[in-house]
């Protein structure tokens, strides 16, 4: 299964989406069953925005830190 970004020994994915590549119902409902099959796997999943990262890096960072630290990661979706 392919991620964009994946932290194995922490068991945490990060997801980022453009509105480009992610706008249509077949690409939304492919993400929530990757989304599924990942949370079945132990992994937990952040899902991140294009303008997330681009516009709001410090806070992306700050979410993805937590979770590394064991905070638990929240999901958008």
């Amino acid at each position: 299964m392919l991620v964009d970004f994946i932290w194995r020994n922490q068991r945490l994915v990060a997801e980022t989406d453009g509105y480009r590549y992610h706008r249509g119902r077949a690409a939304f409902e492919e993400d929530r069953a990757r989304d599924l099959k990942l949370r079945a796997l132990g992994y937990d999943v952040v899902r991140l925005s294009y303008r997330q990262m681009v516009d709001e890096p410090k806070r992306v960072a700050a979410v993805l830190k937590a979770a590394l630290r064991g905070g638990g990661a929240p999901s958008r979706g």
